[in-house]
């Protein structure tokens, strides 16, 4: 993984997939098997094969998506710890939690809801993030696994040359040797009547 240019990917990834996954209306696409996350995942791993020459192997594209899927707990978890702690988004919550209760047209399950929402609206921020605190554990968890499954998921989808010929190169050329290559030995140091060679004579 070294030689692999992951860390934009990864970034990218994972940032779409955090933000998209804490945005009010737009994380309820997370019920559906955590479709941001997958989403993530799949991006992070199409960026890395898009630049890496060669083929990317499925356990690089769930390392790229796992790697997206902390920064996506990243991101999550910082944004959630914020709305929890300044209430940022409570109203709606309970709205939606009130609207849940009259649908259900259930009086045993309104009045549950309706404590359900009185406890929260009496809760301080410390108590809130300390009842937030398990379900945000579990996220996280799901934010790496599903990332992971969204990175493989993206090798499975987007890289196609993982069935082409490997490239083929030219036969390589000789070596360019001089053309009195190789040199006469043993050496000659006489002329016409002289010593005709260089090794000692018996």
């Amino acid at each position: 993984m070294n030689e692999l240019d992951w860390k934009q990917p990864a970034l990218v990834g994972g940032l779409i997939a955090g933000l998209l996954s804490v945005a009010p209306g737009i994380s309820i696409a997370n019920c559906c098997l955590c479709a941001w996350l997958l989403v993530g995942g799949a991006i992070a791993a199409k960026m890395l094969i898009n630049r890496t020459p060669r083929p990317i192997k499925s356990g690089e594209g769930a390392l790229v998506g796992a790697i997206a899927g902390v920064i996506a707990t990243t991101t999550y978890l910082l944004i959630s710890v914020a709305l929890i702690i300044f209430s940022i988004g409570q109203e709606f919550q309970m709205k939606i939690l009130s609207r849940i209760s009259e649908m259900a047209g259930n009086p045993d399950f309104q009045a549950m809801m309706q404590k359900i929402i009185e406890a929260n609206v009496n809760q301080t921020p410390a108590q809130r993030l300390i009842g937030a605190l398990p379900i945000l554990i579990i996220t996280a968890i799901l934010h790496v696994g599903f990332s992971t499954l969204g990175g493989l998921l993206g090798v499975a989808l987007f890289e196609k040359r993982r069935n082409q010929p490997p490239p083929q190169y030219p036969p390589a050329s000789p070596p360019n040797y001089p053309p009195n290559y190789p040199p006469n030995y043993p050496p000659q140091s006489g002329g016409p009547g002289g010593d005709q060679g260089g090794w000692p004579q018996t």
